[in-house]
């Protein structure tokens, strides 16, 4: 099997021991949750190992891409989005569980459940925060590697077949996940933004220079990721998934007339 695939051309990869398919079940997840659980007699902490599933794909797809892609450039560049991706999705979705059923425990049994949530939403602001890393080492890399990126769902299934090239249809996703990872620098601006006001309207000089530190620090990482974002975004799949040695000439050429 050679690198090169002629356009249009879908072959599947010959079975490999690295190709087989395999996955981690429910059960299985809640039974770790549960074990988790009570060694570290924090159900939040329990909550966040069985939402592991909902990361698992994007890491197995990211896993499989490095195996598979001819060009490492490529692949290693993509890698950090799909792991950014599968984070995000964990941290999101055990802030969201863990929430509703500490309510539900505390309706049935009447227990305080405001410690656990507290610990539930650390877990998730962490999560995001490290999403945030991960997904702008990759926006950083991109960028420098002149890859431009298309993503969406649409990639698992090629994984699922071990099929290649990757021919995927529209929508791109990548801002998508991006905004999503990009939510503490958000967060960050909303909150200085409002104690900046409540600090200079009592005149409390210091918190307010703080608060203006930290608008203005993330309003230089959501500017900066806005740029960075339109400038790695494929503005079709052929443009990410194509023959990236004539993609990189063609940003060279770019680039020598910017």
């Amino acid at each position: 099997m050679t690198d090169h695939v002629r356009p249009g051309e879908v072959f599947e990869i010959e079975p490999t021991s690295s190709g087989r398919h395999w996955h981690i079940p429910w059960w299985l997840l809640l039974a770790v949750a549960i074990a988790v659980t009570e060694l570290t007699a924090h159900p939040a902490i329990g909550v966040a190992v069985f939402c592991l599933k909902f990361g698992l794909n994007d890491w197995r797809t990211a896993a499989w891409l490095c195996r598979t892609d001819p060009y490492p450039k490529r692949s290693h560049t993509i890698w950090w989005f799909l792991v950014g991706s599968g984070f995000l999705k964990i941290f999101l979705m055990s802030s969201i569980a863990f929430p509703i059923l500490a309510g539900w425990w505390h309706v049935m049994t009447k227990q305080p459940v405001r410690h656990e949530v507290r610990m539930a939403m650390t877990i998730g602001l962490g999560g995001m925060f490290f999403s945030f890393v991960v997904n702008h080492i990759g926006l950083v890399l991109a960028s420098r590697r002149h890859v431009r990126v298309w993503l969406n769902g649409k990639l698992h299934r090629f994984r699922e077949g071990n099929v290649w090239p990757v021919l995927l249809s529209r929508p791109n996703r990548l801002r998508d996940i991006l905004n999503g990872s990009a939510l503490p620098a958000i967060l960050a601006f909303t909150m200085g933004t409002i104690f900046l006001l409540v600090f200079a309207m009592q005149k409390m000089i210091r918190p307010a220079m703080i608060s203006a530190v930290v608008v203005v620090v993330a309003s230089l990482i959501l500017l900066g990721h806005a740029i960075s974002v339109k400038r790695i975004m494929a503005r079709t799949s052929e443009e990410c998934w194509g023959d990236l040695p004539e993609l990189e000439r063609e940003a060279e050429v770019e680039d020598s007339f910017a």
